[in-house]
């Protein structure tokens, strides 16, 4: 069943972006899905089939993160 599992499990998988949002309060300044929206990933030329990651740009709106720091890990 798991011969051709392509899981991360498996090690087929690489992290290209680890992108951690940090509050001032213990409560939260903003709800996640907010943060979660900020980040987007595209491609480059969407006349062209993708075969790469570099052919997707990632875009990451830091604008207003009042009492909120994003860290970049990876990416």
């Amino acid at each position: 069943m798991f011969e051709h599992d392509r899981s991360a499990a498996r090690g087929m998988m690489a992290t290209r972006g680890l992108y951690v949002f940090e509050h001032d309060s213990k409560m939260g300044n903003a709800h996640a899905q907010d943060l979660f929206a900020r980040i987007t990933v595209a491609r480059k030329d969407a006349s062209k089939a993708a075969r790469a990651f570099a052919d997707y740009e990632v875009k990451i709106d830091e604008s207003g993160l009042t009492g909120v720091k994003l860290l970049r890990k990876v990416g």
